[in-house]
């Protein structure tokens, strides 16, 4: 499903990050970078990068850097949200594609958001 696809993670998590990252490999994903474990912003190696889907903590991308979801919309980049709380306020300030999964979430949870987005 995620052939040749390059992912961006931000989590916090480093346990979350690493499940996610099993569930790419899986999916047969090229390249994932992983951010948030503590950084107050992203690198700008990752801001100038090319990225086919995004998967965001809420509170986490929200807290690394400012100008992420702007460079996400701008590419076109459709975004996973993950959330602890479905009604949070992060989701729909986003104008692009996106979907939500809550966690704790499920191997056919992630899944299928990460396949409703790559079609």
């Amino acid at each position: 499903m995620l052939s040749g696809k390059s992912i961006l993670i931000v989590e916090d998590s480093a346990l979350i990050a690493v499940d996610i990252e099993s569930v790419l490999s899986e999916l047969g994903a090229a390249r994932f970078v992983t951010a948030g474990g503590g950084e107050t912003r992203l690198p700008s190696s990752i801001t100038d990068d090319q990225f086919d889907l995004a998967i965001l903590d809420i509170r986490t991308a929200s807290v690394i850097d400012n100008d992420l979801s702007s460079m996400l919309k701008s590419g076109g980049v459709p975004v996973v949200f993950l959330t602890t709380d479905p009604q949070d306020d992060g989701v729909p300030s986003f104008a692009g594609r996106f979907e939500t999964v809550q966690k704790p979430f499920t191997y056919e949870d992630l899944c299928g958001a990460i396949a409703r987005l790559i079609t």
